[in-house]
């Protein structure tokens, strides 16, 4: 069993105002399902001590063809077209590779 992700995605989203507790919802969906998703070792909403405000999305997984396909699943582009209109400005997204 491998015990080490080779793709961490690291995603940060600007709660449109008056949308945080919806985002937050929303993100929680996505984190549950991409955990139980073929490949994932785990996903979690968090907060950041840089920015307070912005939610960010850790998710960690065994290659980068799952997390590929896990995000080209229909289901997860509909969820994430949900996110649209939550937030306040574009999503920063990255994808970082253990040494």
């Amino acid at each position: 069993m491998e015990e080490h992700a080779v793709v961490l995605d690291v995603s940060r989203y600007q709660p449109a105002p008056g949308k945080r507790d919806e985002l937050l919802a929303q993100m929680k969906k996505i984190a549950e399902r991409a955990s139980k998703a073929e490949g994932c070792f785990g996903a979690q909403v968090c907060i950041s001590n840089g920015d307070s405000g912005v939610l960010v999305a850790v998710s960690r997984w065994k290659s980068a063809q799952a997390l590929d396909s896990f995000a080209r699943d229909v289901a997860t582009a509909a969820a994430r077209d949900k996110l649209t209109d939550l937030l306040g400005g574009r999503a920063q997204h990255e994808h970082l590779t253990p040494l």
